[in-house]
């Protein structure tokens, strides 16, 4: 089954922003660091060379966020973001939930957050990489946001967390901001990390939609090879539809300059297409809060459904974090 993302809610942005500008308005009279900003802007310029096909290129702010969080208490903390991705010609509210942490190992979450699954990040100023490794055949396997309860607890080297939630994917219209907003049937989540091995994390998580439809498995390990090299691989299950891969190493070669390969692959037997895709990406820090990355990708296709031999993506990209 595809999970199909590619229309914006009906949330409005006048809403959205009366919301964080009410939240920031409320705030503003407390002491630092009861109340704390973050957020990034993101300028991608990319070109698409898929054979046999004329050749697609954009430059846009593809990515922007505001976040607002605060201390409501010692134990209670608040937050709330503004999203703005181009895909979907978008702004919208994303993150809005409350979280409590009564002692050091257990937190609780309510409201809308983030899934636990998938193990590059979902804000590209948290990536190595410009593209994902992975998704275009299974649309989005790895869910983004949904609205629920979730708590997590750490005990040693051991860390378990499940979610409750609307549903575990967005629908067409709501796409990454949030779920379905329907809990008369609702989806779960649920991991297991475990960090007891040196320099080495390893996560398994699983995902159960209320649609009916397969469950979602990944597991991913990382290792940090010593203070400037990481490795990493991930494997996830799409009970309904197929599976992906990656393999990433990542490079530290001085305190700016790094450089991401990475080795990755999706397949999808609904449609018999399967790809392996290759990426090299250097990132270079001019600043703490000024990154300027690259990247050239190619994706070989194969399977009676492909549409395309092959494809190759470049891109340069500028993100600026306050």
């Amino acid at each position: 089954m595809t999970h199909t993302q590619h229309h914006p809610m009906k949330k409005s942005l006048p809403f959205a922003t009366a919301f964080l500008l009410a939240a920031a308005g409320a705030v503003a009279a407390e002491t630092p660091p009861a109340v704390t900003f973050d957020g990034y802007v993101v300028v991608t310029g990319s070109v698409q060379d898929t054979a046999g096909a004329a050749t697609d290129s954009a430059l846009d702010v593809t990515h922007a966020k505001f976040g607002i969080k605060a201390q409501l208490a010692p134990t209670v903390t608040a937050y709330a973001s503004m999203f703005y991705r181009s895909a979907f010609d978008k702004a919208d509210l994303l993150d809005a939930y409350v979280a409590y942490e009564p002692d050091a190992g257990l937190k609780i979450t309510v409201g809308n957050f983030l899934s636990y699954l998938g193990y590059e990040a979902f804000d590209p100023i948290n990536l190595t990489q410009i593209s994902n490794a992975n998704r275009d055949l299974l649309g989005f396997p790895v869910p983004a946001y949904h609205t629920g309860i979730k708590a997590d607890y750490t005990f040693g080297n051991h860390r378990v967390g499940a979610a409750v939630v609307d549903s575990l994917y967005g629908t067409a219209e709501s796409t990454i901001f949030a779920g379905d907003g329907d809990f008369s049937e609702k989806g779960l989540e649920a991991y297991y990390t475990y960090k007891g091995i040196k320099d080495t994390q390893v996560w398994v998580g699983a995902g159960q939609d209320n649609d009916g439809g397969g469950a979602v498995y990944d597991v991913w390990v990382s290792h940090a090879l010593s203070s400037t090299d990481t490795v990493a691989a991930e494997y996830l299950v799409d009970e309904s539809d197929g599976y992906n891969w990656l393999l990433v190493y990542v490079k530290a070669i001085d305190s700016k300059l790094s450089l991401t390969s990475r080795l990755s692959g999706e397949t999808s037997n609904t449609t018999d297409t399967k790809y392996v895709k290759y990426t090299l990406a250097p990132s270079y820090a001019f600043t703490p809060k000024l990154t300027v990355r690259a990247e050239i990708s190619f994706l070989d296709y194969s399977g009676s459904g492909a549409t395309a031999s092959s494809s190759t993506f470049y891109a340069v990209q500028s993100l600026y974090r306050f």
